[in-house]
């Protein structure tokens, strides 16, 4: 029993090494994961997606929806497990996901449904955040891991990445979209599906990216094309309705909160930990 127990002591250090070791990896999957439950210590078993997460900094640290954490840890309460971000990196010559446990993490100030948390998870990214001026028809790119995208048999659970690329097609003020309770927001010309929550919305510049907000839902919007009514025998009335349905995907603007300075960040602001070269 004792030399089970060194050895799973050393699988975990080995594992936690890992994580620790400073990447350049090739993969846009190294800085944006997906977020799930999982259950295991060093074999691990990925459970369910629940959203997307994509790194800021080079030290573990992410940005996600709000709503992602706050599901995957009722999960967990329910159903046991452990939560983490699984980024891709090369380990010993092969592709792997790590499972980058969730250590602390904090909910930004309402309305924003957008939260930061840490790993022992090291890596480079080239997101960044930067004070801009963003109007409508800015191009725009986005990332993550659809629930359209997940495969699973047996033997394990397959996530893939989706990327997108659109525009904005509005910038919607505080209060301005049903419900009325959200900060500034840009509504994009692709959905945001289950899944891609949490995803990066960003200015595609090469080298670094800007990073201007955080993808959180999609908005529907219902045009009725035609609308019928007969009354048929016995006053019965038959109704014909045509209508077209539109899913807009809403990100919320993360520039207001350059200023946060999250008590899991040791006194570092969000926009000090996103200028990290």
């Amino acid at each position: 029993m004792a030399s089970r127990g060194r050895a799973a002591a050393r699988a975990r250090r080995r594992s936690e090494d890992q994580l620790r070791t400073m990447t350049d990896s090739p993969f846009l999957q190294s800085f944006v994961a997906p977020i799930c439950r999982f259950t295991g210590n060093h074999d691990v078993t990925v459970e369910e997606l629940y959203g997307t997460c994509f790194l800021i900094g080079s030290d573990g640290i992410f940005l996600t929806a709000r709503h992602v954490l706050e599901k995957v840890f009722t999960e967990i309460k329910a159903r046991g497990g452990s939560a983490g971000a699984f980024p891709m990196q090369v380990v010993s010559d092969r592709v792997v996901s790590l499972a980058a446990t969730i250590l602390d993490y904090e909910f930004a100030p309402e309305p924003f449904d957008i939260a930061v948390f840490t790993t022992a998870y090291r890596s480079n990214t080239p997101f960044r955040l930067v004070q801009r001026t963003v109007e409508v028809w800015q191009d725009v790119a986005a990332m993550g891991y659809p629930a359209s995208n997940v495969h699973k048999s047996a033997e394990r659970l397959e996530i893939q990445q989706r990327a997108h690329k659109g525009y904005i097609q509005r910038c919607i003020p505080a209060g301005r979209l049903h419900p009325g309770n959200h900060p500034n927001c840009f509504e994009l010309n692709f959905s945001i599906t289950n899944g891609l929550s949490g995803s990066p919305l960003f200015i595609y510049r090469g080298a670094t990216d800007e990073v201007i907000g955080v993808c959180t839902h999609s908005h529907e919007s219902r045009i009725v094309l035609h609308s019928h009514m007969d009354v048929i025998e016995e006053n019965a009335e038959f109704h014909e309705v045509i209508s077209r349905v539109e899913e807009f995907g809403i990100a919320q603007d993360l520039r207001p909160l350059i200023d946060w300075a999250p008590g899991c960040l040791n006194g570092r602001t969000i926009g000090q930990v996103m200028q990290q070269v």
